[in-house]
């Protein structure tokens, strides 16, 4: 990127930072902030104060997260509950850079501002790189895009590893997500139909514009996270030999000593999964036998 824009000592201060190709392609436009807080393209999500938006600029495929000023009522709720308000796209941008440092794969930042004095009315953005042809695992279960029999138990103990490998990755960069189910997962479409065990299947984790990031992650939000993962993943069909490849890879080599140390945790992850299944299902979930806890 170029050198980032920023300002300070005026009423407003601002930080721009753009892509070459990115700011090539807007070189005509006046206000460029401006540019992305307009709404363009395809809209995806509109909540509160936060818009994304889908839109082609010259050669280039982005999605632009815009966040506008919360108002102090947002903030001081959030003050109230001890925890940090996100008042910007900024969450996102460095969360990206943390984790892609750690080797993770996650949206190509391509532009990020933000503008604003105080947490109430700051402004922001973040365009990100469109992952192309890429599919999420909401619906991942037998029969997958065709995935059944040994192929299709092949692919779930790779995918139930690398999740657990990129959950573990990123807690210890100390950032919890907030949002981490299976549908924050993505994968190319065609790499996956041509995958075969042995070769690297590339997972993309996205929709970082809530994780939180500290020297360490709280047992409570490590709770929230699993919890979530776990809940998403109810319905995949999950045996007890996936619950135990899923502990190896998150805990690593001395999983069985750091799983009974932590024995309280791990039970209160699956308790809080099962009441978000039932909560949001109106319906037990059909548990491994694993985790039935009762």
């Amino acid at each position: 990127m170029h050198s980032p824009i920023a300002t300070q000592g005026t009423n407003i201060n601002m930080y721009l930072d753009l892509d070459p190709q990115l700011q090539n392609a807007l070189e005509q436009e006046r206000d460029v902030f401006e540019w992305f807080l307009q709404p363009r393209g395809q809209t995806h999500r509109e909540v509160k104060h936060r818009l994304t938006y889908e839109v082609n600029l010259g050669d280039l495929h982005i999605f632009v997260k815009r966040h506008l000023g919360c108002g102090w009522k947002e903030v001081i709720k959030e003050w109230y509950r001890f925890r940090k308000p996100v008042v910007s796209a900024r969450n996102e941008w460095e969360g990206a850079s943390i984790l892609n440092k750690a080797g993770l794969r996650v949206p190509k930042v391509l532009g990020k501002g933000e503008r604003g004095r105080y947490p109430h009315a700051v402004e922001s953005f973040v365009a990100l790189e469109a992952l192309e042809n890429c599919e999420n695992l909401e619906h991942f279960k037998k029969g997958w895009l065709g995935f059944e029999g040994t192929r299709w138990v092949e692919l779930k103990q790779y995918l139930v590893g690398e999740i657990a490998r990129i959950t573990r990755t990123m807690h210890r960069c100390g950032i919890n997500h907030r949002d981490l189910y299976i549908n924050h997962f993505l994968v190319n479409h065609s790499i996956i139909l041509d995958w075969n065990p042995g070769r690297t299947l590339p997972l993309y984790l996205i929709d970082l514009h809530r994780v939180q990031k500290r020297k360490e992650v709280p047992a409570r939000w490590l709770q929230k996270d699993l919890s979530a993962l776990l809940f998403s993943a109810l319905d995949v069909g999950l045996t007890s030999a996936d619950c135990v490849r899923f502990l190896k890879e998150y805990l690593g080599a001395d999983w069985k000593k750091e799983f009974w140390e932590k024995k309280r945790l791990w039970t209160k992850i699956v308790r809080r999964a099962i009441r978000l299944y039932n909560g949001f299902h109106r319906k037990p979930p059909t548990l491994p036998k694993l985790l039935r806890t009762n």
